[in-house]
């Protein structure tokens, strides 16, 4: 349940560089006022300037215009790849990059790509595929392990495609809707999940080979279901080990799990497709780990070994070497996590380490083992802080590398040679996230990046150098590969500011409540703003624990700039962070445990009441909007608050025990052991309480928050007898994806404001 947002736009590339510069230049000031602090950052006014228009920001190819994605590293280090489309946004090409030489080119071409890796967002119909490609990042290409193949998938097809020779054959060509493809770490075989279980080809060519069997639409072999990737993170389900003799892989069963329609009605001839999803309290997927070796035989099965044990959840699963596999078992309360190692050859476990929470435990994908040594990196949240520590293989913390009211981010890998770890934290700026370094010993602790936004680091395998992708508030997006010791850096794409356009830069303003909470705000105040002028506000929020809308980044989905044009019309706009999610720490988000909702909005209901008193703003013409769990957060306030005027709730949760089980009992409890909480937390239950204009909009075909959540908000309002307005889009999934459909809404959007509001 996560949006994250951003704007720039492409401008002319050559040679995958813009040709035209930022212009102008930006002035900082502070600005301290008791409880209330308010960061300025000025950029200075463009000679020429144009308004935003809605059909640009949401056309297909954008303001934005094009940026790169799908950066991957060579594993040898030496090159560095990302899919970059030319201006006008179609023709994709895939180039590549020494960080030795400098030198970028490109690798395949447009009109290859065309046939090996379409766009991920056009390589199929079906609109859940294309969400779960898109939402979580399914990447359209893999390096072989010797670097001299790319893997591409097409349309659930597979091309393997020699750099040397510049051409492409088909793996497993009667095999179409194959998922999940991967090397096996020798580079010998390529293993795909086809039909629910796992098979193998050789990457030399040759007939493909099934490793595992019995799978069906209930028993998953490596494959997902629906709710480990979008809650647990889990982008694969099953592992290759080092020394490529085996696989160890989920054995998930969804027998139990309660199914809920999705119709597609639009059609004369409609359609019914049936999801497995738990809810809160219902039987989730059960699911084991097995371990098969890796050598498919026509006629002989191959050996299994099944892990013994069971429990709620096993959000993680890898190799601590080539014998040993590594698991994360999570209870339902999921307050407890273990740590376990198993013999590959018997399945007999072994816990090395136990985390317990008196809330939750947020689970990582931190766990980094030495190679050349019986040692493991672990990061915990004990002392309400993520920090990193240092164990043996017995389980026993040698020392913790990193302390402070801060977060590490991402542990991105180790270098044993010459004793670094590598991690992001935002240790030097709150809002924002830098990639750091230090000693295996806890010591040298290093910042390797300086300018003041968000950097997400990539490295490469030698150590040698790093992918940075930066932004901030007045910084548009910018690639660079940046080098460790002598490599030079090479930028690969860098983003217009849109001076053209006259935007007005945000001002984060932090206030502390009475019991010493900090609330956080991003105001963007109209540049036309007249003395004693006083202007209609909207207040864009989310309220969950640890998705703050405020970062020191631009963000994406055209969503900041739809902000701005509002601006331009004459709206203040402010992003408003409840103390949950204002990236302070886990000591601060639990704040939320059994109280998700009504902690945010006293937190909103403070924000509107220190906004009221500014000078521009009109304190009678306050609106709320949020999208998914921001959705949830606004109907909730209009429940429970007299303070708007009008909400706008896209795809929202609207009673907790219409969500996913995993996502929701974290934070709320078994609902029959906490009905009460449940109760509290409900829209729907308060419905009857309803003050201001309410805009329901809600893609039916919704996978994540069924439409369910909205038809059951509605006929609670006509029982109590409050009006409401909808707005549906036909077979559409939670992100809405479509130019005609994005437009669409929030031209909605802003007609329902400038009617209303």
């Amino acid at each position: 349940m996560t949006i994250e947002f951003s704007l720039f736009r492409g401008v002319p590339l050559k040679d995958g560089i813009p040709t035209r510069r930022r212009r102008g230049s930006a002035v900082a000031a502070l600005v301290l006022c008791l409880n209330l602090t308010i960061v300025t950052i000025q950029p200075q006014r463009g000679s020429a300037t144009q308004p935003l228009q809605l059909a640009e920001i949401f056309s297909e190819r954008g303001l934005e215009g094009p940026s790169p994605t799908q950066f991957q590293w060579s594993p040898d280090g030496n090159r560095l790849s990302y899919i970059l489309a030319e201006e006008d946004g179609e023709r994709r090409n895939l180039w590549v990059v020494s960080p030795e030489s400098g030198e970028k080119k490109v690798l395949v071409s447009y009109e290859q790509l065309q046939t090996l890796a379409p766009p991920r967002e056009k390589s199929t119909t079906d609109e859940r595929e294309k969400e779960r490609l898109l939402r979580y990042s399914v990447a359209s290409y893999r390096w072989s392990p010797d670097s001299q193949s790319i893997l591409f998938t097409s349309g659930g097809g597979m091309y393997l495609y020699n750099l040397d020779a510049r051409k492409a054959r088909p793996v497993a060509p009667d095999k179409q809707g194959v998922r999940d493809p991967k090397f096996s770490p020798n580079g010998r075989w390529i293993s795909f999940l086809y039909e629910h279980d796992i098979w193998l080809a050789p990457s030399s060519g040759g007939e493909e080979r099934q490793l595992t069997r019995g799978a069906s639409e209930m028993l998953f072999h490596g494959d997902l279901d629906w709710i480990y990737p979008e809650e647990f993170g889990v982008r694969t389900g099953y592992h290759w080990s080092p020394d490529s003799g085996r696989i160890a892989f989920l054995k998930l069963n969804q027998g139990d799990v309660p199914e809920f329609p999705i119709t597609y009605l639009a059609p004369t001839a409609h359609r019914l497709e049936m999801q497995r999803y738990p809810k809160p309290g219902d039987p989730n997927p059960n699911v084991r780990v097995g371990v098969v070796e890796a050598k498919p035989h026509r006629r002989k099965q191959p050996k299994y070994v099944w892990v013994e044990g069971h429990a709620e959840y096993t959000p993680r699963v890898g190799w601590a070497d080539d014998t040993t596999i590594a698991i994360q078992r999570l209870n339902r309360g999921q307050n407890e996590l273990r740590l376990l190692f198993v013999d590959a050859e018997t399945g007999r476990p072994r816990e090395v380490l136990k985390e317990t929470d008196r809330h939750w435990i947020n689970v990582s994908d931190d766990l980094t083992f030495l190679r050349k040594s019986q040692r493991f990196l672990w990061t915990s949240e004990r002392s309400g802080f993520r920090h990193i520590e240092l164990y043996d293989f017995a389980g026993k913390r040698e020392v913790t590398l990193t302390k402070g009211d801060w977060e590490i981010g991402t542990v991105h890998g180790v270098d044993e040679d010459g004793g670094w770890v590598y991690y992001s934290s935002n240790e030097n700026q709150p809002l924002g996230s830098d990639l750091y370094r230090v000693q295996l010993d806890g010591s040298d602790k290093e910042r390797l990046t300086t300018a003041q936004g968000t950097h997400a680091a990539k490295l490469n395998s030698t150590r040698t150098a790093y992918l940075d992708v930066y932004s901030s508030f007045r910084t548009p997006g910018r690639s660079e590969v940046r080098g460790i010791g002598d490599i030079k850096n090479v930028l690969i794409h860098e983003g217009n500011t849109l001076e053209e356009f006259d935007l007005v830069t945000p001002q984060v303003i932090e206030w502390t409540t009475e019991d010493k909470a900090v609330v956080r705000a991003l105001m963007f105040k109209p540049r036309s703003s007249e003395p004693g002028q006083k202007h209609p506000v909207l207040i864009y929020v989310y309220g969950g624990p640890r998705v703050p809308t405020i970062r020191d980044a631009w963000g994406s989905r055209g969503r900041p700039l739809f902000h701005q044009y509002l601006v331009q019309k004459g709206y203040a706009v402010f992003y408003v962070d409840d103390r949950t999610s204002s990236r302070l720490g886990h000591r601060y988000e639990v704040a939320a445990h059994k109280k998700y909702g009504p902690v945010a909005v006293r937190d909103y209901e403070f924000a509107v009441r220190q906004i009221q008193k500014m000078d521009f703003v009109d304190p009678e013409r306050i609106a709320i909007w949020g999208w998914s769990g921001g959705g949830f957060s606004t109907c909730f306030a209009l429940t429970h608050s007299k303070l708007f005027k009008l909400g706008i709730a896209v795809a929202p949760v609207t009673d907790w025990r219409l969500y996913d089980s995993i996502y929701t009992e974290r934070y709320m409890g078994l609902p029959n052991a906490n009905a009460d909480a449940y109760d509290e937390t409900s829209a729907v239950k308060a419905a009857g309480q309803l003050h201001g204009k309410l805009l329901l909009v809600h893609p039916t075909a919704d996978d994540n928050v069924h439409f369910q959540n909205t038809v059951q908000m509605i006929d609670a309002l006509i029982e109590a007898g409050k009006p409401y307005d909808l707005l549906l889009y036909p077979g559409k999934t939670h992100s809405l994806h479509g130019e005609k459909e994005r437009l669409h809404l929030f031209r909605s959007i802003e007609q329902y404001l400038a009617t209303h509001l």
